[in-house]
């Protein structure tokens, strides 16, 4: 990946809006996700993952998205769509938006649950 790339990568998934509020927001992540992260080292992230109703496939995570990037993510985004959420760290988003916009086309929304984490959800289409 080239310097500006990452660099356009990394501003569109830190300058998300986060103006939406956290009630709303959850009730806007309905939908047929592929997976859902939550990063199970913080209360707050079980209980909100605790409450989603279950079509996706619910990965506790520990700050850390390289062992999904490398499992499974990596070969499915080249192929499809996907429709992704999570309630984790800034870092884990973070890290997530630049790997996934590498491969595909990445639309994203965000908001600030506590200091520690944020509420998320991420479409991607294959760049082909």
């Amino acid at each position: 990946m080239e310097r500006r790339q990452f660099i356009q990568a990394a501003a569109s998934t830190a300058l998300l809006p986060s103006v939406l509020t956290l009630p709303a927001f959850s009730a806007s992540l309905t939908g047929p996700y592929r997976y859902a992260f939550f990063d199970e080292r913080f209360e707050r992230a079980r209980q909100v993952a605790a409450a989603w109703s279950e079509s996706a496939r619910l990965l506790a995570v520990h700050g850390d998205v390289t062992p999904f990037w490398t499992e499974a993510l990596a070969r499915e985004v080249r192929e499809k769509s996907l429709t992704l959420r999570g309630v984790t760290t800034g870092s884990f988003h973070f890290c997530l938006g630049v790997l996934l916009s590498e491969h595909a086309f990445v639309d994203a929304r965000v908001s600030r649950v506590d200091r520690n984490l944020l509420l998320w959800t991420i479409h991607s289409s294959p760049k082909n």
